[in-house]
């Protein structure tokens, strides 16, 4: 690799098809102070850097041409014996998602063992209202999740007919909307706290994660269980991968490529996970992936003219798929 960072930002952003002007353009800059870093003139500020690494797909210390340091590991202070919760919020919607169809699985079932009068609607949007309300605890306790989870048990007993209590009808939408923007007035003003539960023993993990990634000649394979993960896909030409994703969160950058096969596939798998797709905005993505209560969505778009396209190929089930154009 280049040995001054001009020469590395020249590599980086003709590795990308940009032209000085698209570039400066993207981190709204000049193309004069562009210029300028190339040629070893100057440095870009200390704040544009984490934006240049961004765009070019690759880590600050890459641009930086510290990579090759070595790590020093720092040892640990020895773990206390003992439990420790902590909920890891990559996780959070997806457990949840699984809880509620859980929830909505047993409650269907014991309605027609007991003939319950009651339909599918009749118990998915009071448990959906009762258990998304009460995961919104987990992460950061607040006066809104409470009343929510309070309404959505509230509505699910009587529907169920465990006991029926029916206020006045004139009087209740108004009231429940005042309770709500109590809530809402409530959580807004006061001081926000973090807070995140899982569960460790020892100070390990009380779940195995488990994680694969190789790429190699023009394809990558990655896939994560149990857990967060981010791969930038360096390869200098990309005809085809894998990538899947389940009970975790998983960030794939494809900048890094030198280019995109014509034909480029990639087959994807988010199953009670997320899966973010980072996408150089001169190639087009075409989504052929199934969706079984998932979801997937679109940011930003890619340019007028594109260089190709990406076909997304597998499924996304009690998931989501995010493809950011960049």
């Amino acid at each position: 690799m280049e040995h001054t960072m001009g020469k590395r930002i020249v590599y980086h952003r003709k590795r990308l098809g940009l032209t000085q002007d698209q570039f400066a353009e993207k981190l709204g800059v000049t193309a004069q102070a562009v210029s300028k870093w190339e040629n070893d003139q100057s440095c870009p500020d200390i704040y544009m850097i984490p934006k240049i690494a961004e765009l070019f797909g690759i880590t600050s210390d890459e641009l930086l041409g510290m990579s090759g340091a070595e790590a020093v590991e720092t040892p640990q202070k020895e773990e206390k014996s003992g439990w420790e919760f902590h909920w890891d919020s990559g996780r959070r919607g997806a457990v949840t998602t699984a809880f509620f169809v859980l929830v909505v699985g047993a409650l269907l079932f014991a309605a027609r063992l007991l003939e319950w009068d009651v339909g599918f609607w009749g118990i998915a949007w009071p448990s959906a209202l009762l258990v998304y309300s009460l995961a919104s605890l987990f992460h950061r306790f607040n006066f809104t999740g409470v009343v929510c989870a309070a309404l959505g048990g509230y509505f699910l007993v009587n529907n169920l007919g465990v006991f029926e209590f029916y206020p006045d009808k004139k009087l209740l939408f108004p009231a429940l909307v005042i309770l709500v923007g109590i809530s809402l007035l409530t959580d807004a003003l006061r001081k926000p706290k973090k807070g995140r539960f899982s569960i460790h023993k020892k100070g390990n993990v009380s779940h195995k994660q488990r994680k694969h990634f190789t790429q190699e000649g023009e394809e990558f394979n990655c896939s994560i269980a149990f857990g967060e993960v981010e791969h930038h896909i360096t390869l200098p030409r990309l005809s085809c991968g894998k990538a899947n994703v389940s009970f975790g969160e998983m960030k794939l950058d494809l900048r890094g490529c030198g280019e995109i096969a014509e034909n480029c596939e990639i087959d994807i798998g988010a199953s009670f996970g997320s899966l973010h797709l980072n996408v150089p905005a001169q190639y087009r993505v075409e989504c052929a992936a199934g969706t079984s209560f998932g979801e997937i969505s679109t940011h930003g778009r890619p340019d007028e003219h594109c260089k190709g396209t990406i076909t997304l190929t597998g499924g996304v089930s009690f998931g989501e798929l995010e493809i950011y154009y960049l």
